[in-house]
């Protein structure tokens, strides 16, 4: 008759250490595989975030002042160029293409440009400048043209009135699309002034 005493203790043996194995193995699965643990690492992960400076603003601020009055045909002299004009003050000036002078009141608002641009609208034909504002400069801009609807308004740089639209309606976000009658050489030149190149 075969001895199975051996053979048993081993078989118990290997029963014992695959159940040892498994009371470690399965706890930790357990942890790995339970959603809410994933989820709280993932929110942790989430929660970890980076500061990132945002890059400086390398359009100087524009300057909007109301507009008072009609303009007018200039003559003579009336486009030579301005003295320094103090922001507080009213100011009497041309328009970049020289085809108007206006009359200013004093500045009501600086707008901070962060990108300005040229180009042609395939719809329209008609040659677009488009400036990007800070998320600052938008929402002041849209509180003037709420409370400013049928009124004139000049956008002026180096005391020159770069463009001086009508507000029809209050202007909410970051970009604005000016477009009129102008060339591309015009459109080109507006914008290198919204950008303050010299």
């Amino acid at each position: 008759m075969p001895d199975y005493s051996r053979r048993n203790r081993r078989i118990v043996i290997a029963v014992v250490a695959a159940l040892a194995a498994a009371a470690i193995v399965v706890p930790v699965l357990g942890v790995l595989l339970t959603p809410g643990v994933l989820k709280k690492q993932t929110d942790t992960a989430m929660l970890t975030t980076t500061t990132t400076t945002p890059p400086p603003l390398t359009i100087k601020p524009l300057a909007l002042r109301p507009v008072d009055g009609p303009a007018y045909v200039p003559q003579g002299d009336d486009c030579a160029p301005p003295p320094p004009t103090p922001p507080e003050a009213p100011l009497r000036t041309c328009d970049i293409l020289k085809s108007a002078v206006y009359q200013l009141g004093p500045e009501v608002l600086r707008l901070q440009p962060v990108d300005v641009d040229s180009f042609l609208n395939p719809l329209t034909a008609k040659q677009v400048v488009q400036v990007t504002m800070t998320q600052e400069s938008a929402r002041a801009f849209a509180d003037y043209t709420a409370s400013h609807i049928g009124e004139q308004v000049a956008f002026v740089r180096a005391d020159i009135v770069v463009w001086a639209p009508k507000i029809t309606e209050k202007i909410d976000g970051e970009v604005l699309q000016l477009s009129g009658e102008v060339t591309a050489e015009q459109a080109g030149e507006i914008a290198r002034m919204l950008r303050d190149e010299a």
